[in-house]
């Protein structure tokens, strides 16, 4: 089988292993920002744009997201 062209690589298997870091740290700024978000809407009991639970949701959803790119920031690095 031959080999997948460098530069058709971020085609096909994403971005690089810098790119992959930045996306996972993006996310999880954005993940605390939700959590942190829905614990006050919780603590004073009111809705700040969606109820807490939402924002629970949403920040879980986010740590997924950063989860799957340290992964794959990881094997792009592990890759070379």
């Amino acid at each position: 089988m031959a080999e997948v062209p460098k530069e058709l690589r971020p085609w096909l298997f994403g971005r690089s292993a810098k790119q992959q870091a930045r996306l996972m740290m993006a996310f999880t700024l954005v993940c605390w920002a939700c959590l942190i978000v829905g614990i006050v809407g919780d603590a004073i009991d009111k809705t700040l744009g969606l109820e807490p639970t939402s924002w629970f949701i949403i920040g879980v959803g986010f740590l997924l997201a950063a989860v799957w790119h340290w992964f794959r920031a990881y094997h792009a690095a592990k890759e070379g």
